[in-house]
């Protein structure tokens, strides 16, 4: 099994509809080839891990680094793990507004996240450069 981590920011144009879009293609594809993973969405950035065959993974971040909706892209971590940290596929994501981030459910969505990594901490090098990551994102820290 191999994993690769990475962060990006998302270009300006970058919708709920077209991360809707990138979701349902990634889990369709992915499915296909083994491949499987975490994407989370939050700030306009994506931090994300995936894992399945090396060859899958090294392509696949190739289609990623030439993506126009991704900028900044930036390898975090990769290598080999004995097996699957994540048997699906899943994606975190909050969709900001006023109202949203007002009543507090943007407090709740970092809270749980970071509940997560601190679950899997440990775990394997890239699972946990993937979890700092995400901290260092919620805190507004550079990555």
């Amino acid at each position: 099994m191999y994993q690769l981590s990475y962060f990006s920011k998302a270009t300006s144009d970058v919708s709920e509809e077209i991360i809707s879009g990138i979701l349902e293609t990634s889990r369709e594809r992915n499915k296909a080839i083994g491949v499987t993973g975490c994407l989370v969405f939050h700030k306009f950035s994506f931090i994300q891990i995936i894992e399945g065959e090396k060859r899958h993974i090294q392509s696949l971040f190739e289609d990623i680094r030439q993506d126009k909706r991704h900028s900044e892209v930036t390898l975090l971590w990769e290598g080999k793990n004995n097996g699957r940290n994540f048997g699906d596929w899943n994606m975190a994501y909050f969709a900001e507004s006023e109202e949203r981030s007002s009543n507090g459910e943007m407090k709740n969505f970092e809270r749980n996240l970071l509940l997560l990594s601190e679950l899997s901490a440990g775990s394997t090098a890239v699972l946990d450069m993937f979890w700092i990551s995400v901290r260092k994102l919620i805190s507004g820290e550079v990555i």
